[in-house]
This record gives structure tokens, C-alpha cells and sequence, in this order.
């Protein structure tokens, strides 16, 4: 009898330990079910309480915040902590994270099957090819010639910011990214390689997609490495609602932590020395913005992370799981109060209106071909385009339309077709993009103005 109990103690916990290796290796290697319990435990997105009887169990999803000592004192504690407690929350990554390694990996010529095009101000931006109908917004926008029609979209974009400097590194940097963009372009995401000169720049491009290209900038995920991130930072600055997330790789600057923001934010840290300010920065602005009823929001808004010794990515693993989990977030999320925000802050904004775009020295940036025969170094773009050209050759004997600049032309060329039907502009659209955007431009312009 005391054989009997002892044998069947023994198998029931050979069974125990059995289910808690596979539950753990499924866990671990399985990413459907790491997805699963992470809901079982959490609820769904708009949840404010965990799950109250498995909280009960030692599990990663349960790890507690870090305290809420001041950040002055043992700093390096504070951050071992935070690290700690990143590590923990986000386990559920780990199988995105290995499938992300092993595409990035093995990627020959990653973006071949994905479109570049520039979008307006924005150059060189990868899209992901997804096609939905196309709705009035986008008829309105110039998107689609009509409501129905193919249209295409991306879930959000990414932007990756780096500090301006020459062509040859921006290109370097950008065959460094083809991998990852690729991996977020396989989910749905645009992504583009960014070097403003200023903050001010930088706003004027997010404003720009936000107006002229929202069905690619529904969300825009950030990530600034170095001084970049200080970019960044001053460009959300009593923006809120501008962002989705903002990921700081090895900041050279402390960041703004006035107060919390509903971008998710993730800071990195490398093993470049980092100074005092910059690190009390981090602290502060990850438990901040982790105060939110949300659990959601309350438990990965804000994180700190160590760059992984092992993978040694431009694009870390860590960073392409926070973006997914971001965008899987907002998804489910009311964009209501953020969308108001932002729609006040960029009709309420006088920085870098589309005037001052097109007028400023952004020859690189605007997308506009500037006169390249001027020797001055206040050189303003001549919007010289192939329907002006063309014009141009065809009354080369009228002396009024030499006297009138490529400016004056767009805006009477424009309305002339406009008058027309909105089918014929459209039909010049697809024939010379360029015009076209030269004219909604100097079109917003003139009723400023007037």
C-alpha cells in the first residue's frame, strides 16, 4: 500500500514537472501561445485589472514595478531594477524576437519585392504593399480617382532618425535596415530612414504624412539613436499625441520628463558611457509614463533596456517586438483623445507650415528640383515640372508667359485644369505627379495668404 502512494506521488510529479517543462518550452519557442497566455493573464487590451487567480502564480506577466524610490542615490541599482523588471514583463517577446533573428539573418536582398517612392517631403519610404478600398478621405486627398478603387496603406510607419550628414553614410545606414524594414514591411508597416536638420523639420514631415498621407501615418513608431534622440524628444515636446512610440537608443542628452505622454517610450542603453543627466532622464520618463489606469499601458509604456551583447543589430530584436506590441495596442485602443490633440496642435501650429517648407533651404527635403544653375546660396525652388515644360516649349513665341515664373504658371495651369473637372486634374496627376503636388501645395498656400 505505502509502495502503491509512494509510485503514484512519484508519477504525479514526473506529470508535473513534464507539463511545467513543456508549458515553459512552448512559452518560450511558441509564439501563438506565448500570445495567449500573456491574454489569459492580462485580459484584453483595454483591461485595467490582472487576471486574480493567476496572479496568485509566479509568472513573468506578474514580475512587480520597480519601487518608486527617488531616482538621486544608487543609480545603478535604480536602473539594474529597471532593466530587470523590462526583462521580465516582455518575456512573452522571446519568440518574435528569435523569429525576427532568424529572418534578418538570412535576408539576401530583403527589399526587393517592396516599393520606394517618395512621399511628398518624406524621400525614399518603403511601403508595404497592402491595397484596401479607397474611402471619400482618400478621394478628397487625391489618393484614388474614386470612392472603391484600390488604395494603399500601410498599418503605421516607422520612422528610423538618425543625425544628418553625408549621402554616402545615409546609404550605408539604410543597407544596414534593409533586413528590419523588411520584417516590419511583412507586418504591415512602412518604414523610412530620416535625418533632419532640427526638430522643427521633423515636425514639419510628421505634420506633412499626417495631412497629405494618413492612410500610411494612422501610427508613427520612432526610433533615434545618439544625439538623435534628443531630435526627436524636442519634437514631441508639448505634442502629445504626435507618436505612438519613441524608442531612444543610447541618448547622448537627457530627455524631456516633465510629464507622461501616451507614446509608449522604450530607452536603450549601450555600453557607451552614459552621463547622470541622461540616466536620471530615463528613470523618470519610464515611470511616468507608466502611470495609466490601463494595464496595458501601465506595464509597457515605459521600459528600459539593456542592447543584447549577442545579436549586435543596427535593429535590435527588442525593438522590432516593443514596435508590434505597440502597434497590436493602439490597434485596440480609443484613438479619440490623441487624434483630438494632435488635429489641435496642427491646425493650432504656425512652425514650419507648408509655406515655410517650401520656401525654406530644404532642397534635399522637399522633394521640389531646385534650380541648379543658381549660383546663389539662397537658392529657391523653381517648380519646374514636365507639364510646365511642355507649356512653356508650346508658347515659346508668347512673350507674357515668359515674363511669368514656374510659380505663377503651376497656379494658373492648375486652376485652368481644375475648372475642367476634377476627373482632368486627376488624369494630369497621374501623368505628372509632381505638378500636381506643386499645385495642391501653392494652392494651400494662396488661400492663407489671401
Amino acid at each position: 500500500m505505502i509502495r502503491k502512494s509512494i509510485n503514484s506521488i512519484f508519477v504525479c510529479l514526473v506529470v508535473l514537472l513534464s507539463f511545467y517543462l513543456i508549458e515553459g518550452a512552448c512559452f518560450r519557442l511558441v509564439e501563438p501561445y506565448a500570445k495567449w497566455r500573456l491574454n489569459l493573464s492580462w485580459g484584453s487590451p483595454d483591461s485595467t485589472r490582472e487576471n486574480p487567480l493567476l496572479n496568485k502564480i509566479s509568472l513573468d506577466h506578474f514580475h512587480s514595478l520597480p519601487g518608486n524610490s527617488p531616482v538621486l542615490g544608487n543609480r545603478s541599482g535604480l536602473m539594474e531594477d529597471e532593466i530587470e523588471y523590462s526583462q521580465k514583463i516582455t518575456s512573452f517577446n522571446r519568440p518574435l524576437r528569435d523569429k525576427y533573428y532568424s529572418f534578418v539573418t538570412k535576408q539576401v536582398n530583403p527589399l526587393r519585392n517592396f516599393e520606394i517612392v517618395d512621399l511628398g517631403i518624406l524621400k525614399e519610404v518603403v511601403l508595404p504593399g497592402l491595397r484596401r478600398p479607397a474611402s471619400p478621405l482618400d478621394v478628397e486627398l487625391g489618393l484614388a480617382r474614386r470612392q472603391g478603387l484600390p488604395v494603399g496603406y500601410a498599418k503605421g510607419i516607422c520612422a528610423y532618425v538618425i543625425q544628418p550628414g553625408s549621402r554616402s553614410a545615409y546609404e550605408a545606414k539604410f543597407a544596414q535596415l534593409e533586413s528590419a524594414f523588411s520584417f516590419l514591411l511583412g507586418h504591415g508597416i512602412a518604414c523610412v530612414l530620416l535625418n533632419p536638420e532640427s526638430p522643427d523639420e521633423l515636425f514639419a514631415k510628421f505634420k506633412f504624412l499626417k495631412n497629405k498621407y494618413p492612410n500610411f501615418s494612422e501610427k508613427i513608431f520612432v526610433l533615434a539613436e545618439g544625439k538623435a534622440a534628443k531630435t526627436v524628444d524636442d519634437t514631441m515636446r508639448d505634442r502629445n499625441g504626435l507618436l505612438n512610440c519613441f524608442i531612444a537608443k543610447g541618448p547622448s542628452e537627457a530627455l524631456t520628463a516633465e510629464r507622461a505622454t501616451s507614446a509608449w517610450f522604450m530607452g536603450i542603453l549601450t555600453d557607451e558611457e552614459i552621463e547622470q543627466s541622461v540616466e536620471n532622464s530615463l528613470l523618470q520618463r519610464v515611470r511616468l509614463n507608466r502611470k495609466h489606469s490601463n494595464l496595458y499601458h501601465s506595464r509597457l509604456s515605459g521600459l528600459l533596456v539593456k542592447e543584447s551583447e549577442w545579436e549586435k543589430l543596427p535593429f535590435s530584436s527588442v525593438s522590432i517586438a516593443y514596435i508590434l506590441n505597440c502597434m497590436e495596442y493602439f490597434q485596440h485602443d480609443d484613438p479619440v483623445s490623441g487624434i483630438t490633440e494632435l488635429s489641435n496642435e496642427l491646425n493650432q501650429s504656425t512652425e514650419l507650415t507648408t509655406l515655410n517648407l517650401l520656401e525654406a533651404n530644404f532642397s534635399d527635403e522637399v522633394g521640389i528640383v531646385l534650380d541648379k544653375g543658381a549660383e546663389s546660396m539662397d537658392s529657391k525652388p523653381n517648380f519646374e515640372c514636365d507639364v510646365i515644360n511642355e507649356y512653356r516649349i508650346l508658347n515659346a513665341d508668347d512673350p507674357e508667359i515668359l515674363n511669368l515664373s514656374n510659380r505663377e504658371l503651376v497656379l494658373q495651369i492648375g486652376a485652368s485644369f481644375e475648372e475642367m473637372g476634377d476627373d482632368i486634374l486627376l488624369q494630369i496627376a497621374e501623368r505628372d505627379p509632381m505638378f500636381y503636388r506643386f499645385y495642391l501645395s501653392l494652392k494651400e498656400i494662396h488661400k492663407s495668404q489671401n
